[in-house]
C-alpha cells in the first residue's frame, strides 16, 4: 500500500533495495505490459535426501535449510516419519525423530554419524531430537544472532504430543520452542509451549528486521467450519502469531484463507522475508479428492495482508505422472547462492489419500536470483513508468528477460523523467537532460545486473538526491527488477 504521503506531494524513499515488481506499489502506470511467473527448475539428480538409513522412518520431509558460516556448509534439518505414527499419536511405537544432514554445495548431502540423541538399537545416527515424547513433527531449526546467550544461538519450533494433563486420558499436542548451542544438542527441558494446540502443519518463525518483532505463522484456532465431528479435517488456512521477545506471543490471527480460485486447502506455507516482500510459497491440497498437493506463490509487504498471483498457476508444480514428485510437492525453504535461489521441498508419488506405497524424498529447485515475477512486453513496445522517489544511487541496473527470439527486435530502454508543476505542462521536457529515450544505449541481453547508460552519460550521480520517475521501454524482452547502487 502506498503511504498517504506520496499523494499528498512526498516522493517515495527507496534505498538501494531491489524493486520487485510484483505489484503497483512503485508503479505510476503500465502500457502493453503483462505480468508472468516464473518457475524454479528442478535439478534433475532429485530427490537429493531419501530413505537411505535403518533408523529412518519410511517417510523423509521437511527440511529446514540454511548456510551457517561458523560451519563453513550447508546445514539442514530434516523429518523421519511415519504416517502411521503420526496419526495414532504414537501409540505404534515408530518413533518420529528430526535428523541433520551436511552439503558443501547445498546439493550433495551427507548424513554425519552423531551421538548426539539417543536412538534405539544404534550406537550413532544422524538423528539430533525425537522429542520429549518420543514423537515430533513439523519442525523448523533457525540461528537467531540477537541471541545473546550462546546456549540458545539456535532454535527450534515444533509440534511436540503430551499425556493430558490432570489425570485425563488421551494425548494431545502444541508447540514448543527448544533452545540449542549448536543445532545438534536440544534440550527440551528448557523448551515452553507457545501454542497448545495441534498446528499440523509447518509451524516456522520469520524475522521481521525491520519491525524487529518474530512472526510465527501456524494454523487458525478460529475457522467458519466450527467443531462438528463429521466434517474432514476443515483448518487448513494460514494464521500469524506475534511476538517482540520470542517467549509472549499474540493470539493466532488468520491472514490466508482459500477463495473460489483455489481448492478449499492450503495445508502447508512456507514465509521468508526478501528484498522489500515477504514471500509466501503456500500448497494448495486437493483435500476432498487425492490429496494431492503443489506449490503456488505469494507475497506481502507487512507479513499481514497477502497478495496471490492473478492466475493462481503452480509456483513449483507437481512433477510427471511417473516422477517421484507426482502426487505432492511442498516448498520449505529458499536459500540464496551466488546469482540463484536455491528451493528445497518435498515430494511424494502419491497424493496424501493415496494410501498406497509411493516414492518419497527432498527435492532442490533454482530460480535466477528475483526472477519470480517478470513485466514483460511483445514486439509491439510496451511501457511502465515508475512512481516518483528520490534517487538513491549513481548508477542504476536492471534484471532483465530476454528470450533470444530469432529475427525479433528485443531491447530495453529507460529514460528518466521528472514532473512539472500545475500549470506549467505546455512544452515541458519531461526528461532530465542527457537521460531521455533517445539517448539511453538499449539493453537485449539476459543479466540479472545489466547496467543502464546512455549516450552521453555513464551513470545517474548528477540525479542522486532529486525527485524521478523511471519510464522503461520494453520491447520483446522483460523486467524482473531494477535497484540503484554506489559501486
Amino acid at each position: 500500500m502506498v503511504k498517504i504521503d506520496y499523494f499528498r506531494d512526498k516522493p517515495i524513499e527507496i534505498g538501494k533495495t531491489a524493486q520487485l515488481l510484483f505489484d503497483d506499489l512503485i508503479i505510476e502506470d503500465v502500457w502493453k505490459v503483462k505480468r508472468v511467473l516464473h518457475q524454479p527448475l528442478k535439478w534433475f539428480k532429485n530427490p537429493i535426501i531419501y530413505k537411505t538409513e535403518p533408523w529412518e522412518a519410511e517417510l523423509v520431509g521437511h527440511p529446514t535449510v540454511f548456510y551457517d558460516s561458523n560451519y563453513g556448509c550447508y546445514r539442514m534439518w530434516y523429518m523421519s516419519y511415519s504416517r502411521a505414527n503420526y496419526y495414532s499419536r504414537g501409540e505404534t511405537g515408530v518413533i518420529h525423530s528430526m535428523c541433520y544432514a551436511e552439503s558443501k554445495d547445498g546439493l550433495n548431502w551427507t548424513k554425519p554419524l552423531l551421538d548426539v540423541c539417543n536412538f534405539p538399537g544404534f550406537e550413532k545416527t544422524n538423528v539430533v531430537y525425537c522429542g520429549a515424547n518420543k514423537l515430533t513433527a513439523r519442525g523448523q531449526v533457525f540461528k537467531d544472532m540477537s541471541e545473546k546467550d550462546p546456549e540458545k544461538r539456535y532454535k527450534m519450533i515444533c509440534l511436540e504430543t503430551f499425556p493430558y494433563e490432570k489425570g485425563a486420558e488421551g494425548k494431545c499436542s502444541g508447540l514448543r520452542l527448544l533452545y540449542s548451542p549448536d543445532g545438534l544438542k536440544w534440550n527440551s527441558e528448557n523448551a515452553y509451549f507457545v501454542l497448545d494446540y495441534h498446528s499440523d502443519t509447518n509451524n516456522h518463525i520469520v524475522f521481521d528486521e525491520k519491525n524487529h518483532r518474530w512472526l510465527l505463522y501456524c494454523r487458525p484456532t478460529m475457522y467458519s467450519s466450527g467443531r462438528s465431528s463429521h466434517l474432514r479435517h476443515h483448518r487448513r488456512r494460514v494464521s500469524v502469531m506475534v511476538s517482540e521477545d520470542l517467549i509472549n506471543w499474540s493470539y493466532p490471527r488468520t491472514v490466508l484463507f482459500p477463495d473460489e480460485m483455489d481448492p478449499p486447502d492450503y495445508d502447508h506455507v512456507y514465509v521468508v522475508h526478501h528484498q522489500n516482500y515477504f514471500l509466501m510459497f503456500y500448497t494448495v491440497m486437493e483435500g476432498d479428492t487425492h490429496g494431492r498437493k503443489e506449490t503456488r506463490f505469494a507475497w506481502s509487504r507487512d507479513g499481514f495482508h497477502w497478495e496471490r498471483f492473478y492466475t493462481r498457476e503452480a509456483f513449483l508444480p507437481r512433477g510427471s505422472k511417473d516422477s517421484w514428485d507426482a502426487g505432492s510437492v511442498i516448498t520449505y525453504a529458499m536459500v540464496p547462492q551466488d546469482d540463484n535461489l536455491f528451493f528445497y521441498y518435498t515430494g511424494n508419488h502419491k497424493g496424501q489419500h493415496e494410501q498406497e506405497e509411493s516414492r518419497n524424498g527432498i527435492g532442490a529447485a533454482f530460480l535466477k536470483k528475483d526472477r519470480f515475477i517478470e513485466l514483460k512486453a511483445d514486439g509491439e513496445p510496451g511501457y511502465i513508468l515508475t512512481r516518483e522517489f528520490i534517487c538513491p544511487g549513481k548508477y542504476l541496473k536492471l534484471n532483465t528477460g530476454y528470450a533470444g527470439l530469432p529475427n525479433k527486435q528485443q531491447s530495453i530502454r529507460v529514460e528518466i523523467v521528472r514532473r512539472p508543476e500545475i500549470g506549467n505542462h505546455a512544452f515541458f521536457n519531461y526528461a532530465y537532460e542527457g537521460y531521455g529515450l533517445e539517448d539511453c544505449i538499449p539493453i537485449a541481453t539476459d543479466r540479472i545486473d545489466a547496467p543502464v547508460k546512455w549516450k552521453t552519460k555513464n551513470d545517474v550521480s548528477q540525479l542522486v538526491g532529486k525527485p524521478i520517475y523511471l519510464r522503461f521501454e520494453l520491447q520483446n524482452m522483460g523486467l524482473f527488477s531494477f535497484y540503484f547502487t554506489d559501486e
